[in-house]
């Protein structure tokens, strides 16, 4: 990957909303080149352009990171429980003994217990681990400064 993709990834990346024109003044890459290589990365590397959200602002005070392990029979319907559930916002599957990490965001504690129960009581869960996420101290920042 060339310098000027990366420069031009590295602005989409803090800011995916900045004008080709004001990537072109920052970089003094032509716009026609910044567009060109746009349109190569929207094809290939960029898989999609999203809003980062504050939730706590929204009032959704507890988030955590959850391992779960639950038996080879309840993997498949786990994971689509998991992948339609308004509460989780990332899924991953991993290995070392765990099936899933699952990012979920909640109002309160008492509503991510609620979630866990239900998850228990429906899947069997073997074994879960909980890792509340207290502060964000680097988010999303991979290739922000190339």
């Amino acid at each position: 990957m060339n310098t000027k993709t990366l420069q031009l990834i590295g602005h989409l990346r803090v800011n995916s909303r900045e004008k080709l024109t004001s990537i072109s003044k920052k970089t003094g890459i032509p716009i026609s080149t910044l567009f060109d290589t746009l349109k190569e990365l929207q094809g290939s590397f960029i898989t999609k352009s999203t809003v980062l959200l504050d939730y706590e602002r929204l009032g959704f005070h507890t988030r955590a990171h959850v391992f779960l392990k639950v038996a080879q029979d309840n993997l498949e319907g786990l994971g689509k429980h998991l992948d339609c559930n308004k509460n989780v916002n990332s899924i991953y599957k991993i290995n070392n003994g765990w099936n899933f990490v699952v990012e979920t965001i909640h109002k309160n504690n008492r509503e991510l217990d609620t979630f866990l129960s239900r998850l228990h009581e429906e899947y069997g869960i073997e074994k879960k681990e909980i890792h509340y996420l207290i502060e964000d101290v680097k988010r999303e920042g991979f290739l922000i400064n190339p």
